[in-house]
């Protein structure tokens, strides 16, 4: 098979020749061993210079390989962010989702709706409900995941021992949370918290992280509130020998950790009698 190699000449003048050769590698090594020649590039001589005739530079890459190589690895991660877009965008709309549906128990029949988000604060009402809701009314290991870090400013929640699977974080994120005509309002709104935390989850895949590093960010956001709040209820400790500048504190205080939704200091003792005392004044 004939094969035509470009070489540069020792006047330094690019020039072209012919050799015959059983591939373009068996050409090229013939060219540098036989007529000593470093040969700019070789290419079958039927395919006039075409790319699919070339031969890289000897201390060089195959230039068509490593173009090949890059498209299919810029492919991989096409396909990848498209998969996670759509997961997204359409992996939980399995069809139109019912906003009510009716389900018959012993006790009668139940409406279920489907739950509207509510940002994370602090559930008021019975705290053994709350607490107790936070295992046992979710189905999901995510979504019960998610529910301890419901209220800001709570105990830490730890992820030790309590990983939900990729297929849990998956229907957490395709069904929704529906809320039953029997349920406590304290049920009612850990439902709505979670529901707005799988939204922000959502938005947070969306834009490029992971369900590990946003459990990470859960983690990290609630220390912050939490220390907050514990900072708060030492400083006013160190403030009780004076209860007028304490008092003061502890409105303010609360104030504050009210407005960032974490629950508020409990009056300490030692102002009940000051407190008393602002009221008989009043």
């Amino acid at each position: 098979m004939k094969f035509t190699y470009t070489y540069r000449s020792s006047d330094g003048q690019r020039r072209t020749a012919e050799i015959e050769a059983e591939s373009r590698d068996a050409a090229f090594e013939r060219v540098r061993a036989e007529l000593g020649i470093k040969p700019i590039k070789v290419v079958a001589a039927v395919e006039n210079g075409g790319a699919l005739g070339e031969r890289a530079l000897p201390n060089g890459r195959d230039k068509r390989d490593s173009r090949m190589l890059w498209g299919a690895a810029i492919l991989a991660a096409l396909v990848v962010l498209g998969s996670v877009w759509w997961f997204v965008k359409h992996g939980s709309k399995q069809g139109p989702i019912p906003e009510t549906i009716t389900v018959n128990t012993p006790q009668g029949a139940v409406t279920l709706s489907v739950a509207t988000p509510l940002p994370r604060q602090t559930i008021p009402g019975d705290r053994r409900r709350i607490e107790a809701g936070r295992d046992t009314i979710f189905t999901n290991a995510a979504e019960r995941l998610l529910a301890r870090f419901a209220e800001p400013g709570r105990a830490v929640a730890s992820l030790e021992g309590a990983k939900p699977t990729d297929a849990d974080f998956a229907a957490c994120l395709r069904e929704p949370i529906r809320i039953a005509s029997t349920d406590f309002t304290e049920v009612v709104d850990l439902k709505r918290i979670v529901t707005g935390m799988k939204r922000e989850m959502r938005a947070y895949i969306a834009g490029g992280g992971t369900v590990e590093q946003y459990l990470l960010e859960l983690v990290k956001r609630q220390k912050l509130e939490a220390s907050y709040r514990e900072n708060a209820e030492k400083r006013l400790e160190g403030m009780l020998s004076k209860p007028k500048e304490a008092y003061a504190y502890w409105l303010k205080a609360n104030a504050s950790l009210k407005s960032m939704g974490i629950y508020e200091l409990p009056l300490p003792p030692a102002l009940h009698g000051y407190q008393a005392g602002l009221d008989l004044d009043e």
